[in-house]
């Protein structure tokens, strides 16, 4: 009789291993899914708006250019296609600027490869010229966008002279700085935005971290079943030891 509960919690144990591989493949499926869906993302774009054009360029994340790729431009906010083009053989792509607003670049590289980038609405209008938001006037506009343009002389050892800054056009220092501050700025911003993408895009969960977490999860269940079975096997068999 004992030999048959001994059995039994064999054959239990044997079910217990088994409903453990169907959930482990199960959570593999699901893992593989996500990682096809993820390799859509293995192409990058970035584009910068610059007197009055979009300049973009697509590669893959080994660093081959993405050729003759579809790009969409949309209306972010309306969601309206404007314009399409394809990639160079440097997996370049520039138009004109279509409207003031803010762009979303589709990237439709081959094998089903798909990423996008978005240039903020303030970028494109800064690219324009300054044209003027809705019930804006077009001095303001312009006043806001446009740095006033200024003439300097360089000093003997490569420095700005403070007397030439503030005499040619009766800016200050303190005028001039700011001015070049807002035109760094603006050079700099989509620099910015693409080094903030690629850290994004780098902490995402690769294939050999999904795998991993899941082996660590279904081990750990492993051993949990095995340990608990092994219990319930030596009790038995000290009951049966017991009985004799």
């Amino acid at each position: 009789m004992k030999e048959v509960n001994y059995k039994s919690q064999n054959s239990k144990f044997k079910s217990q291993i088994l409903i453990l591989l169907n959930f482990a493949f199960f959570i593999l499926i699901c893992a593989f899914c996500i990682v096809r869906e993820a390799d859509a993302h293995k192409v990058n774009i970035f584009a910068y708006a610059e007197d009055g054009m979009v300049h973009s360029e697509s590669y893959f994340v080994d660093g081959t250019k993405c050729k003759n790729s579809l790009i969409e431009v949309f209306d972010e906010k309306q969601g309206t296609r404007l314009l399409e083009g394809k990639t160079d053989d440097n997996g370049k792509f520039s138009f004109k600027i279509p409207k003031v607003a803010s762009l979303k670049l589709v990237l439709h590289a081959s094998m089903g490869h798909q990423n996008e980038y978005t240039l903020g609405e303030d970028e494109v209008r800064e690219a324009m010229g300054g044209r003027q938001r809705p019930g804006e006037s077009k001095e303001t506009a312009k006043s806001s966008s446009q740095p006033a343009k200024i003439s300097v002389k360089t000093g003997k050892e490569g420095l700005v002279s403070k007397e030439a800054a503030s005499v040619g056009r009766g800016m200050s220092e303190s005028e001039v700085e700011a001015v070049m501050e807002r035109v760094i700025d603006r050079k700099l911003k989509p620099v910015m935005g693409i080094l903030v993408k690629l850290r994004e895009d780098s902490e995402k969960p690769g294939l050999t971290e999904i795998i991993g977490g899941i082996g660590y999860i279904v081990g750990l269940m492993g051993i949990a079943m095995y340990l608990k079975s092994r219990r319930k096997a030596i009790g038995t068999r000290h009951e049966a030891k017991g009985e004799r």
